[in-house]
């Protein structure tokens, strides 16, 4: 991951451009402000997308944790056409949510490594407006992540039952430089799920429910490890305490 900690796409211009040249073309698919990738970005971009939706497909096929048939034609609409290669998935998603807050800093209670029955991560935006905690629950086997804005609204998801078959291939898939990750149950979109967009300067998390609720939220590189690291520690925690 890199160890850039801002967007450029984020940052705003003063004065207008010089030239037409300058200016972002219009009819542009990218979300305002990030500008046009390189044709060598643009290979290696649509070259990691084939590989995530290939590698999608086949954990729909039955693979892995799932023990019964998903039906892909039930899927939520962005994942359908995601899985057709109609959309790029990333690009629609922050589309949608453009203006997610950035999160820079990490809490973690208890500090040390020793088991607990719950154990607590909390991100935070600079202004502290924004924040995102993870609970996990290690007796219950559930891990829940809540997004609150300004102190007033909340929204909780719930991952109940994540096998280790889903942890790991998750926890792998986010120690790359670019990609997309999902992080669900063996339900899938049956059940509340996350999918993880890692980007150039930092990394983008959605979440949503069935209930009909979503949630997005940006996170810096170190903080993204320092939370992939927690998670990984936590979630196995039991199996390290074994002699």
């Amino acid at each position: 991951m890199s160890d850039f900690k801002f967007d450029p796409g984020d940052t705003p211009t003063i004065g207008a451009p010089r030239s037409q040249s300058e200016r972002e073309p219009q009819g542009s698919d990218l979300p305002p402000g990030t500008g046009q990738l390189n044709p060598a970005a643009l290979a290696t971009h649509a070259r990691i997308s084939t590989q995530d939706r290939q590698r999608l497909l086949r954990d729909l096929s039955g693979t892995g944790s799932l023990r019964r048939s998903i039906k892909i034609d039930q899927a939520p609409l962005t994942i359908k056409q995601f899985l057709r290669g109609e959309i790029d998935l990333d690009t629609e998603l922050a589309r949608r949510f453009a203006k997610a807050p950035l999160l820079t800093s990490v809490a973690r209670s208890p500090q040390d490594a020793r088991p607990a029955s719950r154990a607590t991560a909390m991100l935070t935006s600079q202004d502290s407006s924004a924040m995102l905690s993870f609970d996990i629950y290690s007796d219950q086997d559930l891990t829940e992540a809540n997004f609150t804005l300004n102190h007033m609204l909340a929204l909780r998801f719930r991952l109940s039952m994540l096998s280790s078959y889903d942890k790991r291939r998750w926890l792998d898939l986010m120690r790359r430089e670019a990609g997309v990750a999902f992080l669900w149950t063996s339900r899938r979109w049956e059940d509340d799920y996350f999918i993880f967009v890692l980007r150039p300067h930092y990394v983008r998390m959605y979440a949503f429910s069935p209930e009909r609720f979503e949630a997005s939220v940006r996170i810096t590189h170190p903080v993204a490890r320092q939370l992939i690291n927690w998670l990984d520690m936590r979630w196995f925690q039991a199996d390290r305490s074994r002699p």
